[in-house]
């Protein structure tokens, strides 16, 4: 597990959140989506908890998505993709990337709203090359 410092900001915005939901593929299943409640632990984030459903579907594949829904209907929603390692009964996420997007009323026509932010912040191992510095977009 890597020991990755989260950007302040994402840490932030991980905090305004209470309930997120995990997104999981199995080896043979479709996607896996269950409740969970997130904590952010040494800057990391972690999963207390999780199934067997879950737990199968990362031994097959560790790739994960979590959402964090808005909270109001003009919020903006917190979605990351990692890397889960089960860690006991826990889940523990190395982030790959991350997007705080708005959520826009239909009637609005807006594309984009300055709240919203992309995080780079690590590479999957079999993917990039070792060395990658994490990089916040804007």
């Amino acid at each position: 597990m890597s020991t990755q410092a989260l950007p302040s900001e994402l840490v932030e915005a991980i905090g305004r959140y209470r309930l997120a939901f995990l997104i999981t593929i199995g080896a043979h299943d479709g996607p896996h989506t269950t409740p969970q409640q997130t904590i952010l632990d040494a800057n990391r984030v972690h999963l207390p908890g999780i199934g067997p459903t879950t737990r199968r579907n990362i031994a097959a594949s560790p790739a994960i998505t979590i959402l964090w829904p808005p909270t109001a209907p003009d919020g903006h929603a917190l979605i990351l993709d990692g890397i889960a390692t089960v860690s006991g009964a826990d889940l523990d996420i190395r982030a790959i990337r991350a997007v705080l997007h708005h959520t826009v009323a239909p009637e609005s026509g807006a594309a984009r709203c300055s709240g919203c932010r992309r995080f780079i912040l690590d590479s999957p191992d079999d993917i990039a090359a070792p060395g990658i510095q994490p990089v916040i977009m804007a």
